[in-house]
């Protein structure tokens, strides 16, 4: 039995440590809770910071397409895609002097960099950063001798990532954050990975414009995360949800801590405990 109109809920749904568990899969458990909430007459939303090719395909390979997830949030709120009409609800963008400045601190401190053509990484480096991304997100790479020359337009995001030594990425956001003088907003979406957006782009302003389009109250929204790009999300909605794998900066910002982690179906507990539940509290 489907829900009244005015009682729909809207699930928005971090990806990668979140809903899918440590080997990149989603468990049965977690579809099916998936599924009831649909067929009840709820909406799922994908919140992530890959880009709309790697999104897409993790909305259609688990099937989420056929429970209804119309719509994804994508290069950590820079983009709002629907993905029936392949239109952008809302973009925001880098500007070029911004990425043709960060490209050149990369190279002086020779950290690794990308951005991203339509459908393809584009780096000037092929190592080791880029081989774990590209297993993580089934994306290919387009390795060029200077990326200012190959980007037409400007890019939604770029990502620094340092597998190595992840530690080494805290100083390289220094001179990263100085190098945009505030114009652009600098975070981690894990240890490894340096996320650089416009300024103003999370994925929680994204969750507010998304409600306020399809006017949903804030109240009905739900979010689920893990990492720190993850917590303006949590905020933002009226109740947010935190994996019980989260950092511990996240559950601290979350209404709610999961028993269960991402690799034991924690989005499943959170659809039981607050999608189809009767209430929200």
């Amino acid at each position: 039995m489907k829900i009244d109109n005015k009682e729909k809920k809207v699930l928005f749904l971090d990806m990668d440590g979140t809903t899918l568990d440590d080997k990149k899969q989603m468990s049965d458990e977690t579809v099916n809770a998936l599924k009831k909430a649909s067929e009840a007459g709820h909406e799922i939303v994908v919140a992530t910071g890959r880009t709309c090719v790697s999104a897409e395909y993790l909305r259609t390979h688990f099937g989420l397409d056929r429970l209804g997830c119309r719509y994804m949030i994508v290069y950590n709120g820079a983009g709002i895609m629907d993905c029936e009409t392949k239109e952008m609800l809302y973009a925001k963008r880098l500007t070029m002097k911004q990425v043709h400045a960060l490209i050149d601190v990369a190279r002086r401190e020779h950290i690794y960099l990308h951005t991203y053509t339509e459908d393809k990484v584009l780096t000037e480096r092929e190592d080791e950063n880029l081989a774990v991304y590209l297993s993580r997100t089934n994306m290919e790479a387009l390795i060029v001798p200077d990326m200012k020359k190959v980007l037409e337009e400007p890019p939604y995001k770029m990502l620094a990532i340092n597998i190595r030594n992840p530690e080494k990425m805290y100083e390289f956001k220094e001179k990263l954050t100085a190098c945009v003088e505030g114009k652009a907003d600098i975070y981690f979406s894990s240890r490894e990975y340096l996320e650089i957006v416009p300024q103003g782009v999370n994925k929680g302003a994204a969750l507010q414009m998304f409600c306020r389009k399809k006017g949903v109250p804030l109240e009905h929204a739900i979010a689920v995360g893990d990492e720190n790009n993850d917590i303006s999300m949590l905020k933002a909605a009226g109740i947010g949800c935190a994996v019980a794998n989260a950092q511990e900066d996240v559950k601290a910002a979350a209404d709610y801590v999961t028993e269960n982690d991402n690799n034991h179906s924690a989005v499943a507990e959170v659809v039981g405990r607050f999608v189809l539940s009767s209430d929200l509290h």
